[in-house]
């Protein structure tokens, strides 16, 4: 598998995600208040994938990942769309910035601004 089949299947992925929304009515754009409740679905998940790197198959580890992936798509297609596309932009632009004369690798496996 390649990285253009693996970039068809996040955008699938997004549409399954939108698709659940929408069949559970909940294509609202969300409160504050209804966006913090799911935090809990969304720690959930990444404690289960957690579980799954200390203890499981890398299948499991991988099916996990893209738990917390879908549960994060439902978060940011319950934003705002202008709020969230521009959100994507910024983040993209940010992170397409970092470079190795910027940034560096840290111990704990981050990529983080150097010292000025």
């Amino acid at each position: 598998m390649g990285t253009q089949e693996l970039k068809a299947k996040v955008g699938e992925l997004f549409q399954s995600v939108y698709n659940f929304h929408d069949r559970f009515d909940l294509l609202d754009t969300y409160s504050r208040e209804r966006l913090l409740d799911r935090i809990p679905i969304q720690s959930e998940e990444v404690d289960e994938l957690k579980v799954a790197l200390e203890s499981e198959s890398m299948h499991n580890v991988a099916n996990e990942a893209v738990d917390v992936l879908y549960v994060a798509l439902g978060t940011i297609i319950s934003i705002d769309n202008e709020l969230a596309v521009s959100a994507l932009n910024e983040v993209i632009e940010k992170n397409n910035n970092k470079t190795d004369k910027t940034h560096y690798l840290n111990p704990e496996g981050k990529v983080v601004k150097l010292p000025n």
